[in-house]
């Protein structure tokens, strides 16, 4: 097989995720990372005479870990989530996640899905002269994560 002509590298990925009014807003600007991480939920069994496992699927699951900048401006990735992952309140609304790769525009993958926030963790780390580091853990709020073909 000849190699691929059409390989795309993540410098003009797009995150999208809803700010507390609902808003959604480009926070790409202040992450350096996405992991999408696709998950089914398998059983396994085997039987007398075959060597061989079989495998049937019950479920499936998604997680999205976000890798962010920690910066001060209030519609940045982290202040947005700070002030959801803050929430006193033990029903968090879910919130939209948006991801275009490899950019925003017509012909890229879509990815897309309500989540609600699983962890958020951040490390400032005294011996470390860049930005301070923070990682959130979304996931699906009972919901599909849908993969489309960006058009508009």
């Amino acid at each position: 097989m000849a190699a691929t002509s059409t390989a795309r590298n993540a410098c003009n990925a797009s995150i999208w995720f809803d700010s507390a009014a609902g808003t959604p807003t480009d926070i790409g600007g202040s992450m350096n990372m996405v992991t999408i991480d696709l998950q089914r939920t398998l059983g396994e069994y085997s039987v007398f005479g075959a060597c061989i496992t079989y495998r049937l699927q019950c479920g499936r699951d998604a997680t999205f870990t976000l890798n962010i900048h920690y910066s001060t401006s209030a519609t940045e990735a982290e202040r947005i989530l700070a002030v959801w992952a803050t929430d006193t309140s033990c029903t968090s609304t879910p919130r939209t996640l948006t991801i275009y790769l490899p950019d925003k525009n017509v012909g890229s993958e879509k990815w897309e899905c309500e989540v609600l926030l699983e962890s958020f963790n951040i490390v400032a780390d005294h011996g470390n002269a860049g930005p301070m580091t923070v990682t959130a853990v979304l996931k699906p709020a009972s919901t599909d994560v849908t993969y489309t073909i960006a058009s508009t």
